[in-house]
């Protein structure tokens, strides 16, 4: 919001000084381009002028040399500030400074000049303070675009340089300046040279320190207008949120020629209190669904690459289908013109393009997500701003569902337990151990008897050791075998998917039943709005819990469904982080050095998929990220036939549609060798072939039901393209050997052309 000067006496200088530059400017006019910089093109040559300046400086006069001694003390300032002006200001955002039109500032940008006027002004002393009340004075006469308030600390920075340069070559003639001045630093000519240098240098310092963030969120004119938002929602974001609504409103001030500030008021005109959330949001109508309607409120009418842009926004799903099948086709060709080329049989060249099938998708899949990242920007998702604290209304439990076959095996699982409350200790969070015995052939065996105590007593100590009067945020929650006649075994009922469906139960229904052992103020769980899943080879990073709690809790990102379908028609019910391996992992053994990074193949270790969040909007789950229990209970309420999916995490996330938070990451292990990672390909395999069923117009519900399938065609890709990939590894193997033995041709040409596939990621990744 923006601030008044809090001191009307101290602040008067300034202020004054404020309006008459304001004034100044408003009686010239502004041109809507500045002309470049004089000085911008001759930064470079700051180099040269500081070995010349550093000499001079070295070989002055023992009397009077205090400028020397500043700047030969504090020239890796000088040399910052110079890499902080050319990063912070590429020509492309220089531009779009509105110039001076006449007088003696003609073709400067006026931000440059209110730079000057505030180091004159302040007698070359700012603050955030000054400075704050300084730019707020010249809007009580003329209002600042939000690139110019941007520019002011690089423009701050040059200033002082200028002033620096012109100070210093008058007290050492052999040093002259290194590009033209201008008149603007013959304001503070009337100051001792030699307090100008030290002045300035400091001021570099100051400017460094000061938080540019808070000075724009207090300065700012469309910032103060969005806080007005009738949702109460844009003050509670966080900084990277909030600056996405004003790029979104730079645009449409840039296309409709209304003002920054007009176009901040009709947004909040626009909003519909009557109506609740997220009508009555200013996102809604900036970065959502309503920014169509709120654009032809503005009476903007797109042309060309812009209408070009939002027909393509409105088909994504067909034109991403259409661009692998069309790549498909032309990975084809190569094997294709080859056996034409080498006189195969007919027989013989359908065989090679059977053979080619798959590995040709390799080739077209990874160039197209290539092609898709390249020409799609990452669609980062909203946020509020829970650095501080979290809501009240967002309490959340990071639960981990793990099986006990041994107690020893339970003090590294509460150390983990502990280690995810250490990284993220909100009060508003409870940290769940959901265990299971390993699968026996018996209902109970004489090891469970030592689990129990190993569990309940290491909970006790965790909330002992963390908590008031043992009381604390970790909790207990075992489950004892039940038998299952399709496994022959006694084992936890639908394992972690179980787990998760009966603790959902038990939050939003009290169901305490499946449960035989629990340990602490379990009770409190009843209150859960949200739930952290993590394996027990997951390490959450400092703070990514309240991160993920504030994406979910965004109001557009919150779910919606139909009312007709029961689907999911926007926001989310699960957000799936990015899943990178930890560096431990790839470490920690030969074979996950090697294919620890091998992001073409391995959706599950980390998350590549972020195309389809990027293109349709939505992603893939995988069993790590955090959901909001109601409505994903909801989306998944008698849909999942019981005994019949392991690999449950893609299912509950087509149908309570997840989004893929890219900016946000958790880690996870790697298999250390091969017979570890095979026992894991083969689970996630047996899974994704699990999901065939609902590749049909009919799917398979509980209780034996069939009933209509809810899925999309687009959803029924994302399964088809796990099988797909759970088909590549045996149809290289089938390529390289139909090469060697069967096939036409040299069988160096075919081992190429099988290994070119999965080294494709090599050039795009």
């Amino acid at each position: 919001m923006i601030v008044t000067p809090a001191t009307r006496e101290e602040a008067t200088p300034l202020l004054a000084a404020a309006h008459d530059l304001a004034l100044r400017h408003a009686a010239v006019g502004l041109t809507p381009q500045a002309a470049p910089l004089p000085a911008w093109t001759q930064l470079r040559a700051m180099r040269a002028w500081l070995n010349r300046a550093r000499k001079a400086a070295s070989s002055a006069e023992p009397t009077g040399n205090t400028a020397a001694e500043w700047l030969l003390d504090n020239d890796y300032q000088v040399q910052r500030a110079v890499l902080h002006i050319k990063e912070g200001m590429p020509e492309e955002f220089y531009r779009r400074l509105p110039g001076v039109a006449r007088g003696r500032e003609r073709g400067f940008p006026r931000i440059h000049s209110l730079a000057h006027a505030l180091l004159h002004a302040s007698h070359l002393q700012i603050s955030l303070t000054a400075t704050v009340d300084f730019v707020c004075g010249y809007q009580e006469e003329e209002p600042l675009s939000m690139a110019e308030i941007w520019a002011l600390p690089t423009m701050l920075r040059l200033a002082c340089l200028e002033i620096l340069v012109s100070s210093f070559a008058r007290l050492f003639p052999d040093s002259p300046s290194p590009f033209d001045l201008g008149d603007e630093t013959a304001l503070h000519r009337g100051t001792d040279d030699t307090e100008c240098v030290s002045r300035a240098i400091a001021n570099l310092a100051v400017i460094s320190a000061i938080p540019w963030k808070d000075f724009f969120d207090r300065t700012s004119l469309v910032e103060s207008v969005l806080h007005c938002d009738p949702a109460a929602v844009y003050p509670r974001m966080d900084f990277a949120t909030r600056d996405q609504y004003r790029h979104a409103i730079e645009q449409l001030s840039d296309k409709s020629g209304h003002i920054e500030q007009e176009v901040a008021e009709r947004l909040v005109a626009h909003c519909r209190p009557e109506r609740l959330s997220p009508y009555n949001h200013v996102g809604y109508w900036l970065i959502g669904p309503g920014l169509a309607a709120f654009e032809a409120s503005l009476e903007m009418r797109p042309r060309g690459v812009d209408r070009a842009k939002r027909w393509i926004g409105r088909h994504p799903a067909g034109l991403y289908a259409f661009a692998l099948m069309a790549a498909g086709l032309i990975g084809f060709l190569l094997p294709a013109l080859y056996l034409g080329y080498v006189g195969a049989t007919m027989s013989g060249w359908v065989l090679g393009i059977a053979l080619s099938l798959l590995p040709a998708s390799i080739l077209s899949v990874t160039v197209v997500n290539w092609i898709a990242t390249l020409l799609v920007p990452p669609r980062v998702l909203p946020k509020l701003d829970f650095s501080q604290r979290v809501a009240d209304d967002c309490r959340t439990a990071v639960v981990v569902p793990v099986l006990v076959g041994d107690a020893r095996d339970v003090p590294p699982l509460l150390k983990k337990l502990e280690a995810h409350y250490l990284s993220n200790p909100d009060p508003r969070f409870e940290f769940v151990l959901l265990s299971d015995y390993t699968d026996a052939d018996q209902a109970a065996v004489p090891a469970d008897a030592a689990i129990d105590e190993a569990l309940r007593t290491g909970v006790a100590h965790l909330n002992k050791f963390h908590g008031t009067d043992g009381l604390g945020p970790f909790h207990l929650l075992h489950r004892p075998r039940l038998h299952n006649e399709a496994q022959g075994s006694w084992m936890g009922w639908e394992r972690k998917r179980g787990k998760l469906e009966q603790f959902n139960r038990f939050v939003l229904h009290g169901d305490r039943s499946p449960y035989s052992l629990a340990e602490g103020q379990v009770e409190k769980l009843r209150n859960l709005r949200f739930v952290v899943t993590a394996d027990a080879d997951t390490r959450l990073p400092t703070e990514v819990v309240s991160r993920l709690v504030a994406t979910l809790a965004h109001p557009l990102n919150r779910a919606r469904f139909d009312p007709g379908s029961g689907r999911v028609t926007s926001g989310y019910t699960i957000l799936q982080p990015r899943v990178e391996i930890a560096p431990e992992s790839e470490n920690h053994s030969i074979f996950a050095r090697i294919f620890g990074g091998d992001t073409a193949i391995d959706i599950y270790s980390r998350a590549v998929s972020d195309v389809y969040q990027d293109v349709v909007g939505s992603g893939i789950f995988v069993g790590k990220g955090i959901y909001e229990i109601a409505p994903f209970e909801h989306s998944v309420e008698g849909k999942i036939p019981e005994n019949t999916l392991l690999s449950h995490d893609l299912f509950e996330g087509l149908h309570g549609r997840a989004g893929l938070v890219s900016d946000i990451i958790v880690y996870e292990g790697f298999p250390s060798g091969y017979l570890d990672y095979r026992r894991r390909w083969h689970r996630w395999v047996r899974g994704d072939w699990q999901l065939l069923p609902w590749l049909f117009s009919r799917v398979p519900a509980r209780g034996g039901k069939r009933i209509a399938n809810r899925l999309s065609w687009f959803d029924r890709l994302k399964i088809f393209d796990n099988l797909r990939r759970s088909l590549v590894p045996p149809s290289l193997v089938g390529l390289l050997l139909g090469g060697w033995f069967v096939l036409a041709g040299s069988p160096w040409v075919w081992t190429l052309l099988a290994l070119l596939a999965p080294a494709a990621y090599l050039f795009t990744d």
